[in-house]
């Protein structure tokens, strides 16, 4: 996929960069998706390069397809309902700006539907709402998701040390991972460090831009097989490497089927390589893992 054009800004550029994230994690194809939700090949393809915003109720299915697209629904939805303002406000000035697409056409959507996963009833029945009803929907479904992600931030025990660029990352200083200068790395091990390729993501350590750490690399790459995160410029201590895990694409299309995998009290956990620094993905020297 092609970088995001540089005039592309604000709040809209914003949104598009959520979206392509979420889309690289889910590994689908346009193709594949359009098989899957009320939209062309065409449509998703100018969500996706920014020149056009899809509609609340399209959003609420794509995130559904995604692993973590659930986790990201409520940023997603806040994201895009400043990209909106954003392309209202420049209508009204007469400056050009991506607009907002209709609600998907039965003839867009009509083929699709044996392939498309239950979604809410705000999100694809009824007739269309004022736009702050709609929001409000979005709102509650929204809250609904951060709780759920409140209640796992106090059950997944904190992993990595920032790099210090952002300040306060310390706390989640742990076992197994880089901790302190005090933890010398084991025989064999290497640090690696955490590249986020979301220029967005490179300094908040926020629930949006965490990455996940996963329990098996032959596993699909989603929310159940997230054991820990790590944030960008985070250290790591990896122990051995795999070039034959699951792939995982990232932001701006790049993919990669190596891991490394990470000890934690005992407990091995697993960083794609595609979410390490590209030249340590290349030349870090690590055995590979037994089978």
């Amino acid at each position: 996929m092609a970088p995001l054009p540089d005039e592309l800004s604000g709040p809209v550029r914003d949104f598009a960069a959520g979206l392509r994230r979420m889309h690289g994690e889910l590994g689908y194809s346009l193709k594949e998706l359009e098989s899957r939700l009320p939209a062309s090949r065409s449509s998703l393809s100018r969500y996706l390069r920014g020149q056009s915003l899809p509609d609340e109720r399209l959003l609420v299915q794509w995130c559904k397809l995604s692993f973590t697209g659930e986790d990201r629904l409520p940023t997603l939805v806040d994201l895009l309902h400043r990209a909106q303002e954003v392309a209202d406000a420049g209508e009204q000035r007469g400056v050009p700006s991506p607009s907002p697409s209709p609600p998907p056409s039965p003839e867009e959507g009509g083929a699709s539907g044996a392939g498309t996963p239950d979604c809410t009833d705000s999100a694809t029945a009824g007739p269309a709402l004022p736009a702050g009803r709609r929001r409000l929907r979005l709102v509650f479904a929204a809250l609904g998701t951060a709780a759920v992600l409140a209640g796992a931030a106090l059950v997944v025990p904190a992993l990595t040390k920032g790099n210090g660029a952002t300040g306060g990352g310390g706390a989640r200083a742990d076992a197994g991972v880089q901790g302190s200068p005090a933890t010398p790395p084991g025989a064999g091990s290497a640090r690696i460090t955490v590249h986020n390729v979301e220029r967005a993501c490179q300094r908040p350590h926020t629930e949006y831009c965490a990455l996940g750490l996963a329990r098996d690399p032959y596993r699909p790459y989603r929310r159940s097989n997230i054991v820990g995160h790590a944030w960008h410029g985070d250290e790591l201590r990896a122990v051995c490497r795999i070039a034959d895990g699951v792939t995982v694409t990232d932001e701006v299309g790049e993919h990669s089927s190596i891991w490394f995998r990470l000890d934690h009290d005992g407990e091995p956990m697993w960083v794609p390589g595609i979410r390490i620094r590209p030249e340590q993905l290349e030349n870090t020297a690590l055995p590979s893992c037994p089978d």
